[in-house]
């Protein structure tokens, strides 16, 4: 029998409500009531809670057991499924007022635990994400009512309807919109935390608060999505999880404002809520209440599929991403299931989709199985996973699953309940297999606190100056530029009316950044030349009319209107000069403190895609970029003395003619026919020594 609340047992009398069908009438026990004598009506006692049970056996001369906590008859707790108070956990020998406070405490903690590492993790670059940055650019626009997206270039409302993300966004004017939002999100977390366990603590005792708290808090997913990007999907588990404690309790009026909450939120967890209408009906609150829940749900929803989506739908949404391959429209996709169930059995069987299910329910011991009925609002989310294309659909950490937990909790927390009414003394042995499933589960799935990605590091400190030098053109223009980013980047950066993602394609914007990356890691070899990524850098910087201002770590940040140049020589030499190919010839190169120094004559533009060899032996295997990759090769001018730095961690050729360098293309070929290989250049020693 789950323990009444005191203000139940202070309620109760003959015009109390009875409880929602399937639970007991709460302070209604076996010990509760006296049975019939022979040819008597069976005598019904007032409701009471545990303490007035108490107090009223006390005074008829039952034995006190405890002083500090009334209530304590082994009988009671036999028959709510609750082991004595000499066997209860610590926090239920806490008293009252005092386990308030401590569940008050967790609460914050874990508030300010996922938005600090959520926020530790933006600050200092280590997010991947683009989600990020779209949630923050809809939460900025929409506040101030500019329904425009740039990223996919139509409106908001074609996208996703999150009504919650507008004042998030006015309260991000002040603080900061990601700020907000990763804080927000973690409070989400613990407000659904906070309802989990009241569902609990109905169910299962005060012990059942902790389960239901700490059986969301401790799922690895929640820690992952927490800490690594905001959704409004994750946002959304604080009023689902409340819908389901309204719903167990009987509370239409809380049950209604919940589902509110929740499609405010997303405007597709309507299909959750869908599904959460039969069990209202089934808990007892009514069939026309459950049946306007569920054709609210479902207009909601078809207003969104049927009016805004068709009008504003991007030229490519994420239905494509998830479901492409089964067809170009829900109707598509829906025919295919129904009418090829191999090809879905085929794909259902690939090994991370087949465990799935296995891989989500282990953290809970598989104990939501128990729930039965109470996990049918989890079947959209669920099925929408296991059918998708997406790669990291199936993934633990990925936010497509954050909306099941609380449904998925809410199944254990009732089929627990149910079950230890039956079975009382599995009470134990189940508590105890959640107490490890629980914290082993976030040990070896969850992110660890230690982790890199939540401290600073090289990458921190060069994100920070592209940052910072965008920033400052903005101020010199007086108004935010039109920007292309890299994802890294982009949440940083995101409140701006034009903000798009790195190229390809070319949006028109006044600046861009580059992610050169691949260029450390190709560093010196010729294989540089050739990657996937150098053709389209290379392109951008050998645009007319735009130049790099800044390049710190893997960034390049090139300005519409800024013209690079190539760093002149400040001692040109007339002699000497040896052709490396028709556009570039070379006089000499001197050592200097971080290596070798080039001295270059230029003869015109040369191709974009111009590089040099230069080490020892005729064909040199080291291949460098000239001037370091930042000026294009194709905006030298002819008559232009030049150097060009090239950085040596080993020692300089020291044999005299033994540094030797060449031209070559992308290929790995000569620039042209009669252009030699590699020609011996004179090196001029720090010391003022020359190696002929």
């Amino acid at each position: 029998m789950p323990e009444p609340s005191p203000d139940q047992s202070l309620r109760r009398g003959a015009g109390a409500p009875r409880a929602p069908r399937g639970l007991p009438e709460p302070g209604v026990g076996p010990s509760d009531a006296r049975p019939a004598r022979a040819g008597e009506r069976p005598e019904r006692r007032p409701a009471m809670g545990v303490a007035m049970a108490a107090r009223e056996r006390r005074a008829e001369g039952a034995p006190r057991e405890r002083a500090d906590e009334p209530g304590d008859d082994p009988r009671d707790h036999a028959a709510a499924g609750r082991p004595p108070a000499s066997d209860a956990p610590p926090t239920e020998r806490l008293g009252p007022r005092r386990e308030r406070v401590v569940r008050r405490l967790v609460l914050a903690l874990s508030a300010l635990a996922l938005g600090g590492f959520a926020y530790a993790r933006f600050a200092t670059f280590h997010n991947r994400t683009f989600d990020l940055a779209f949630y923050t650019r809809m939460a900025w626009g929409t506040s101030q009512l500019d329904l425009w997206d740039p990223f996919l270039e139509t409106s908001v409302l074609g996208l996703h309807v999150s009504p919650v993300l507008v004042p998030l966004g006015a309260l991000g004017h002040l603080f900061g919109t990601v700020p907000v939002l990763v804080f927000a999100q973690g409070a989400a977390f613990a407000g659904a935390a906070a309802a989990l366990g009241r569902l609990g603590e109905r169910r299962l005792g005060r012990a059942g608060w902790w389960l239901g708290a700490l059986a969301l808090l401790l799922h690895p997913n929640v820690a992952h999505v927490a800490t690594y990007e905001v959704h409004p999907g994750s946002l959304a588990v604080w009023p689902l999880a409340a819908a389901l404690e309204r719903l167990d309790a009987g509370d239409r009026r809380g049950l209604l404002l919940a589902c509110l909450g929740v499609l405010a939120c997303r405007e597709d967890l309507a299909l959750v809520l869908l599904l959460v209408a039969p069990l209202a009906a089934w808990r007892g609150l009514g069939r026309r209440f459950a049946l306007g829940l569920g054709l609210g749900a479902l207009a909601w929803l078809l207003l969104f599929a049927l009016v805004l989506h068709p009008r504003f739908a991007p030229a490519e949404g994420s239905f494509h991403l998830h479901f492409g391959p089964w067809g170009d429209t829900p109707g598509e996709a829906l025919r295919t299931w129904l009418s090829e169930p191999g090809r879905v059995l085929a794909h259902l069987a690939q090994p991370r989709k087949a465990s799935y299910l296995p891989r989500v329910l282990a953290p809970l011991a598989l104990l939501p199985l128990l729930g039965g009925r109470w996990l049918l609002p989890a079947a959209p989310i669920l099925a929408i996973n296991l059918l998708s294309v997406f790669p990291t659909t199936p993934n633990l950490d990925s936010h497509y699953l954050t909306p099941a937990l609380p449904v998925l909790v809410a199944a254990l927390l009732v089929g627990l309940g149910d079950a230890l009414r039956r079975w009382p003394r599995l009470r134990r042995p189940a508590f105890a297999l959640l107490a490890l499933a629980l914290p082993a589960g976030f040990v070896l799935a969850g992110p660890s606190p230690f982790a890199a990605a939540y401290r600073p590091d090289a990458r921190t400190d060069a994100s920070e100056a592209i940052v910072e030098a965008i920033r400052a053109l903005d101020a010199e223009a007086g108004a935010p530029h039109a920007l292309q980013a890299p994802d890294p980047l982009l949440a940083h950066l995101a409140e701006r009316p034009r903000i798009h993602r790195a190229p390809p394609p070319d949006r028109n914007a006044d600046l861009v950044v580059l992610d050169v990356g691949h260029r450390d890691r190709y560093a010196h070899q010729e294989t540089l030349l050739r990657t996937s990524e150098e053709p389209g850098v290379r392109a951008w910087q050998a645009r007319t009319g735009w130049g790099v201002v800044a390049q710190r770590g893997p960034w390049l940040l090139l300005a519409r209107g800024h013209e690079d140049r190539a760093p002149p020589d400040p001692a040109p030499r007339e002699e000497g000069a040896q052709r490396l190919t028709g556009c570039l010839s070379i006089t000499h190169a001197t050592e200097t403190a971080r290596g070798l120094r080039l001295h270059l004559h230029a003869h015109g533009p040369c191709p974009a895609d111009l590089a040099l060899r230069l080490g020892e032996g005729r064909r040199p295997r080291r291949v460098d970029l000239l001037f370091g990759g930042r000026v294009s090769p194709a905006k030298l001018r002819a008559g232009e003395r030049v150097v060009s730095e090239h950085p040596f961690d080993a020692q300089l050729p020291t044999a005299p003619g033994s540094l030797r360098v060449g031209a070559l293309r992308s290929s790995g070929a000569r620039p042209a026919h009669g252009d030699p290989t590699s020609v011996p250049v004179p090196l001029a020693r720090a010391g003022g020594r020359s190696a002929p």
